[in-house]
């Protein structure tokens, strides 16, 4: 009965060690391999729901039900700290955070217009704040149609 006790104890201790030493993984993605801040990922959220968006526009549909979700925009963590700390990352970001607040309000006749305004104030904050993604988010633009 010793031997069945102590077997037991070694097989538990082990699968507690196991479980107990795991280190939560970052979140990872096939599309981007070296992981990434939460600024990243939030970022690369609303370009996906963006693109959807802008399949949405070109289908003759409503954006109502995509919307933008960039609501800590100014508290998540970025890449490099201290980046979102600067007063022009704020005021950028508090400009963004208000013009998709009113994208429910935008008929359906102005959702290009409104759209590619959002575009354009995504490249205008890359511009100076992190200039590598502006080639993927100006292919977001829609041309008239």
């Amino acid at each position: 009965m010793k031997k069945y006790i102590s077997i037991v104890a070694s097989i538990s201790f082990i699968l507690l060690s196991f479980i107990c030493c795991q280190q939560p993984k970052e979140k990872v993605d096939s599309r981007y391999p070296n992981g990434g801040s939460e600024l990243a990922w939030l970022m690369r959220g609303a370009t996906d729901q963006m693109e959807a968006q802008r399949s949405a526009i070109l289908k003759g549909e409503s954006l109502s039900n995509i919307s933008l979700d960039v609501g800590h925009i100014l508290t998540a963590v970025p890449t490099e700290e201290g980046k979102t700390a600067t007063k022009d990352y704020q005021q950028k970001a508090e400009m963004f955070i208000k013009h998709v607040a009113q994208q429910k309000e935008i008929p359906l006749k102005g959702q290009m217009e409104f759209f590619n305004n959002t575009v354009s104030l995504c490249v205008n904050c890359h511009e100076t704040q992190c200039p590598g993604p502006n080639v993927r988010i100006k292919k977001l633009y829609l041309d008239k149609i």
